[in-house]
């Protein structure tokens, strides 16, 4: 439940507990960079993050950068400075305010966490499925890291999904497997994927509860406020918190 501030905004009580989540999910990735373990893998929002974790990657979701930089107001800062590589101004402002904070050497996670900064990867894993972009950001940074970047193409433009567009997709996943196991030394162990991906379920069922409780006349809680709280919902999924 929510407690009131001054004016009759809201605060809700899970505000703090988010927090210390996105904190913990910085700087255990900070210590893994800087250590070299856990692996960390990097992967787009909705790429094949419950594989990654099966094979005991920690993993950084560039999008979620991409939206402090625009939460801090610091987007426009850094687009430019991808433009003057080549980048459009039409593309996805995520991918150039990123990309431009990379080459300036400067990220709000500094201040924010405390930590040295985007952490730097062993594997860059994508899937094109929400944005054909990722695919052309992970191998900017696949170039600039020298590490391997593997992802899945998804079916675009699909009206009905098919088996085959399913065994499509299946099999492109497969063949991250050989590739993820050699990098991070571990096999794939099948029970261990199950139940990630139940944690992952899970979270996305749990959560999708939450978001229906604006359906409510008033509604207990905004628009803004879905997208300040939803953090740890994308960093953590497949994780028990």
């Amino acid at each position: 439940m929510a407690s009131e501030q001054g004016g009759g905004r809201k605060e809700f009580k899970a505000s703090a507990k988010l927090k210390q989540v996105m904190a913990h999910h910085f700087r255990e990735l900070d210590q893994a960079a800087k250590s070299g373990s856990p692996k960390v893998a990097w992967c787009t929002s909705v790429g094949p993050a419950e594989l990654l974790r099966a094979m005991g990657f920690l993993v950084y979701f560039p999008e979620n950068h991409g939206a402090v930089l625009g939460a801090s107001r610091k987007a426009m800062d850094y687009i430019p400075v991808a433009n003057a590589i080549g980048y459009s101004p039409d593309i996805c402002s995520y991918l150039t305010s990123d990309v431009g904070a990379y080459l300036r050497g400067e990220s709000p996670l500094v201040q924010a966490y405390g930590i040295s900064g985007v952490p730097r990867p062993q594997v860059l894993v994508y899937n094109t499925n929400q944005c054909r972009d990722v695919q052309d950001w992970f191998h900017f940074y696949g170039r600039e890291f020298g590490v391997p970047v593997i992802g899945i193409t998804s079916p675009r433009g699909v009206e009905e999904v098919t088996e085959a567009h399913i065994s499509d997709v299946a099999k492109q996943m497969e063949e991250l497997v050989p590739v993820l196991q050699e990098i991070s030394g571990q096999s794939l162990d099948m029970e261990r994927l199950s139940h990630v991906v139940g944690l992952s379920r899970r979270c996305s069922d749990l959560w999708k509860q939450v978001l229906d409780t604006a359906s409510a006349i008033p509604s207990p809680w905004t628009f803004f406020d879905h997208t300040i709280h939803m953090g740890p919902a994308v960093v953590a999924r497949g994780t028990q918190e």
